[in-house]
């Protein structure tokens, strides 16, 4: 068949389709919908995969910009900071300056608090960047100019800024003479030299009010001077493959060149190099943790459409009985069955593009309220919009969709024999083919709902689990405050009176109980740790892993830790730092034979211990949500630069109002400038169970929809297909069969195949219980109560929708039926 030809009769199937469409607008409009729901979960889903992992980032030429990610693998000392992925400024400058097949330059987000005149401190998101960061993605300057090589080759040597366009707008009124004038960032006066364009806002995922120079950053982290130190990495790194150079060959450059930079001090560092194209989350350590949990997500976002699929598909099935004689007078004058089947997979190609249109239509809804929902301080840049890419997506699934569900259908409305397909009544029964199709689609329904019900009922048994589960302290009356200090410029010292001060006008607060420092929020995050049973030095002692924090004397209170042994801080050894440490019960029982008290354990690593005495033992906590590991844990005076970040931790009576008022007042009171985040601990526990919350209400209104979908398919079919045995019905009654009777064989042949699919699901269920037994708390994926909940649901919802049109074919008057013969 010659291309034109093909196209030629593509168009008359085409035509064809939409007359039957219009003919039967009520069945059109049901399978649109049904794909279009399907459709758009997935094409959702892609969206924002797209956006955040893949989707060019909004700068000039966007296609040549890569991200080059380098990480150091084998035994190196690294802080922590940062990524793994990511340079220390040593290593940068390094890799920028060797490199000759690119333009390198880097970036690293960073948190700032600027106050105008007249106004109170707030926060803004800054970007230090190497002097060539802005041109090479393509920024101009509308006023001033961008970084000079001589300014950012000293650390500390220019405290330089430019602004963007936003910013310049929105707070300085787009002043024309703002070039040469200061503003204070981080209680540090900062010069202006220049104002970016309006489309430029950086490569990150979170939009820059003001570009600071990368050697500047020790004033946006007071106490920690990250230019000198060679153990973070700190700086992200962008290039652009110069002319004539391929990114094989930025690669080949890259491995060795990062190499010499990462690896030149210790030779038994492998490093893995990465040349990709930029997006905003494709770090190597992001990609391979978030697409298990993406293709999860998907999954269940693909059954929904397989549901879908299946929905219409039968709908398809029962529409070809009427059909049939249809298609029997076109094969009888000479119709190609090969043509009919081309013509039948055109018609359910364009009921699949209609629905990806549709699913399309909802994904754009979807994401527009999902960014108008961004916080706006957030400043996020993820672009939701559809692009060619999503609507090539969208179209190609739809259009194998339609293909898929269109296959079976086609197949059986054009493989009949013809003489019986002539007779009169040849749509009064489906014959056997077709019910076997039809049971098949209605099992495979079944499976995918028991499936996702059965998931999503785990997730919402661990989650309530984990709502009721005794932590070993109390989860009420606590407000945790926390401040920016390091953006105000304190110092250890000055941030630990500030501390000091703070709590101490707490305590007199009536309906404060208790209050003190700690630098972790547990509920949100755990810090780990070794530590050593002995001297390692000598002894060789193997470190055991646990949790740890650094808190003040009265942290213990009003976190509601029971002393069980000993006793815990004094406020002397708290400011002294002295090495003393108080333990959980869960160390002492495991590590110390019970009898922890005056033991003496090893703090640092293996060639530098430093001795702590444990003079206290407290009762042990678990951590909040599911899959965390419950460590031992220990517990040592705060101090350093741990006051930068610590939080103050109330427990108070009554309501909190009064105890948020009173932290806001008493903050203003000791530094105007500095800004409190308040929070409830109850706040706290909900944002530590996001995910499982997420998860939980996603599975569930997955689940539900899907039981949904199934049970209207079941009906609609059952309703469709009992009506065309109708004839069959009254016939059994007028020979004297029951009512009761030929209901009970009804129900018996259509809850067959259900009966299957739900074993097939319960299987398939329990075999890839494993993929969410991170999600689950102290629940097995076998959980006969979850398992029993379903089972019962899938098989009421299958018995109702079989019943409703199985009784009224039961009740037919035989008299009524027959007289038209």
């Amino acid at each position: 068949m010659t291309i034109s030809r093909f196209l030629d009769q593509l168009v008359r199937d085409t035509r064809h389709a939409f007359r039957a469409f219009g003919h039967h607008p009520t069945f059109t409009l049901i399978a649109v919908a049904t794909i279009g729901l399907g459709m758009g979960f997935n094409t959702t889903l892609f969206t924002v995969m797209y956006a955040a992992l893949f989707r060019p980032l909004p700068v000039a030429n966007a296609a040549t910009l890569r991200n080059i990610y380098v990480e150091a693998r084998g035994f190196q000392q690294r802080s922590g900071f940062g990524s793994s992925s990511f340079q220390t400024f040593q290593e940068f400058t390094q890799i920028r300056e060797t490199s000759s097949t690119s333009e390198v330059a880097g970036i690293a987000p960073a948190d700032v608090s600027w106050r105008g005149p007249g106004t109170v401190s707030r926060s803004m998101q800054a970007q230090l960047v190497s002097d060539n960061l802005l041109a090479l993605i393509g920024a101009r300057p509308v006023i001033g100019r961008f970084f000079s090589r001589e300014e950012t080759a000293h650390p500390g040597s220019a405290p330089v800024v430019v602004l963007s366009h936003r910013f310049w707008r929105q707070e300085l009124g787009g002043n024309p003479e703002v070039v040469g004038t200061a503003i204070t960032l981080n209680r540090n006066a900062f010069t202006v030299i220049g104002v970016a364009d309006s489309a430029t806002r950086g490569p990150l995922i979170q939009g820059a009010d003001v570009w600071i120079p990368l050697t500047m950053q020790a004033l946006t982290r007071p106490g920690e001077s990250l230019v000198d130190d060679p153990t973070a990495g700190w700086i992200q790194m962008f290039a652009r493959p110069r002319p004539g150079s391929t990114d094989a060959a930025v690669l080949t450059e890259m491995r060795v060149v990062a190499h010499r930079a990462v690896a030149a001090a210790d030779t038994a560092i492998h490093t893995v190099v990465s040349v990709v194209p930029a997006a905003y989350l494709n770090l190597p350590g992001i990609r391979s943790d978030a697409l298990p949990a993406l293709s999860l997500t998907w999954l269940a976002f693909g059954m929904i459409l397989v549901v879908a699929c299946a929905n219409v598909a039968n709908m398809l099935l029962a529409r070809g009985l009427s059909r049939q004689r249809e298609i029997a007078v076109r094969l009888a004058i000479g119709a190609d069955r090969g043509r009919l089947l081309r013509q039948l997979l055109t018609e359910s190609g364009w009921l699949g593009l209609l629905g990806g249109a549709l699913g399309v239509t909802l994904a754009f809804v979807a994401g527009r309220v999902a960014t108008a929902l961004f916080p706006a301080d957030l400043s996020l840049q993820l672009d939701l919009s559809p692009d060619r890419s999503v609507l090539g997506f969208a179209a190609i699934v739809s259009v194998l969709s339609g293909l898929l569900f269109g296959l079976l259908p086609a197949l059986q409305a054009t493989g009949f024999d013809l003489t019986p397909g002539l007779k009169a009544d040849a749509t009064s029964t489906a014959g056997r083919p077709r019910l076997r199709a039809q049971n098949l689609l209605v099992g495979l329904q079944v499976t995918m709902c028991v499936i996702l019900l059965v998931n999503a009922g785990l997730v919402v048994r661990s989650f309530n689990r984990v709502l009721t589960m005794d932590v070993g302290k109390p989860l009420d009356h606590l407000v945790i405050a926390s401040f920016d200090l390091r953006q105000q410029q304190y110092t250890p010292e000055r941030a630990e009176l500030f501390y000091r001060r703070l709590s101490e006008r707490m305590a007199t607060v009536p309906t404060v109980v208790a209050n003190g420092t700690s630098f972790l929020d547990p509920e949100l995050g755990r810090a780990q740790n070794q530590i050593r049973l002995s001297d390692s030095t000598t002894a060789g002692g193997d470190g055991i892993q646990v949790s740890f924090d650094e808190v003040g004397a009265g942290y213990f209170g009003a976190a509601g830790l029971r002393v069980l042994a000993g006793r815990t801080f004094t406020e002397a050894e708290v400011r002294r730092a002295d090495p003393v440490v108080v333990v959980d019960r869960r160390f002492a029982d495991r590590h110390l034979g019970g009898h922890a008290i005056g033991q003496r354990v090893f703090l640092g690593g293996p060639t530098n211990p430093q001795p702590h005495e444990v003079i206290g033992v407290v009762n042990s906590t678990l951590p909040i949500g599911p899959a965390q590991e419950a460590l031992p844990s220990y517990y040592k005076p705060i101090q350093g630069l741990r006051y930068l970040e610590a939080k103050l931790w109330i427990r108070y009576r009554a309501q909190p109002g009064p105890i948020l008022a009173a932290v806001r007042e008493v903050t203003r009171e000791i530094d105007p400038d500095v800004r409190a985040t308040l929070g409830t601990i109850e706040e706290n526990v909900r944002t530590a169970l996001l995910p499982v919350r997420i998860a939980s209400w996603s599975l569930s209104a997955l689940g539900v929809l899907a039981l949904v979908l199934a049970s209207i398919g079941l009906f609609g079919v059952i309703a469709y297909s009992v009506g065309r045995r109708t004839r069959e019905i009254a016939i059994r009654i007028a020979l004297g069969a029951a009512p009761g009777r030929v209901l009970r064989l009804l129900l018996r042949q259509g809850l067959g195949p259900v009966a299957i699919g739900i074993g097939v699901g319960l299987i398939l269920a329990l075999v890839g219980g494993h993929l969410i037994r991170t999600m689950l708390y102290g629940l097995s994926p076998f959980d006969p109560i979850t398992i029993g909940g379903v089972v019962a649901a899938v098989g009421a919802a299958s018995w109702l929708a079989f019943w409703i049109p199985a009784r009224r074919a039961a009740t037919v008057q035989p008299a009524a039926v027959l007289r038209g013969d």
